[in-house]
């Protein structure tokens, strides 16, 4: 019984051992030695993304303190539609509503003005290559550095992650910082993938194998911090018949 149980706790030490040695999981640095225009940097993150789809968790904070905790699936479309669907007890729906071109509309529940704020800026949060009005970038350090009317965005220079982002409003400022870069992966498994077939290859394939995102973004309006995790995502997906669908037209 002795030599189980010492056997049991060295196998413990060498499990969190290996773990804790284990090489963290990064994007690779594909554009390290390039400088590249502003052009060709949102030609590369925006690639052929038209919706995302974005299960996920929120955690919202009053002046430092814990304020709210809630669930969301979450559809961002282009140009500039956002349908967020809220959920409390892991799935008690408590607000459905989306914004079109910065106007929201209420399909149920109520939800407060602060976190249709938040909708609003969660969309350029994602899509941060749009709405980029008389921009100029340049080179700063390990950062691509994007200015604009009213914001400024930081991006790595090797990985082009976004980093950070501060968006200036007519009376606030918005500070957004991007967090623990994931890769999406392809869930079709590779055995039902068609061989042979250079399209799939060139589109699908290559485009799941190095798309990566943030999978932890913050941000902050005012008293209010917003920290949204994400649990998966789909790029592309199919939408249904109910999303986006306008309140009067349910």
């Amino acid at each position: 019984m002795r030599n189980i149980i010492l056997f049991t706790f060295y196998f413990l030490l060498l499990t969190f051992y290996l773990l804790g040695c284990a090489p963290k999981v990064a994007p690779p640095p594909l554009y390290k030695d390039l400088d590249l225009s502003l052009n060709k940097v949102i030609k590369i993150a925006r690639r052929d993304i038209n919706v995302l789809k974005a299960i996920v968790d929120i955690k919202i904070e009053s002046n430092g303190n814990p304020h709210l905790y809630i669930s969301a699936s979450m559809l961002l479309k282009k140009p500039s539609w956002l349908h967020m669907r809220l959920y409390i007890f892991g799935g008690i729906m408590v607000g459905n509503f989306f914004i079109k071109d910065n106007v929201v509309y209420t399909i149920s529940g109520e939800g407060s003005d602060k976190f249709k704020d938040f909708g609003r800026v969660l969309y350029y949060s994602v899509f941060w290559w749009e709405d980029l009005k008389n921009a100029m970038m340049y080179k700063q350090n390990k950062q691509y550095v994007i200015k604009a009317e009213n914001k400024e965005i930081r991006l790595n220079s090797s990985t082009l992650q976004p980093e950070s982002q501060e968006i200036t409003t007519k009376d606030k400022k918005i500070y957004i910082l991007y967090d623990k870069p994931k890769q999406q992966v392809d869930p079709t498994p590779r055995s039902a993938r068609p061989i042979g077939v250079d399209s799939y290859r060139d589109s699908k394939e290559r485009f799941q194998d190095d798309f990566w995102f943030p999978s932890v973004v913050k941000i902050t309006i005012d008293a209010y911090r917003f920290t949204v995790k994400v649990d998966k995502l789909i790029v592309n997906p199919p939408l249904g018949e109910n999303d986006f669908k306008m309140p009067e037209e349910e």
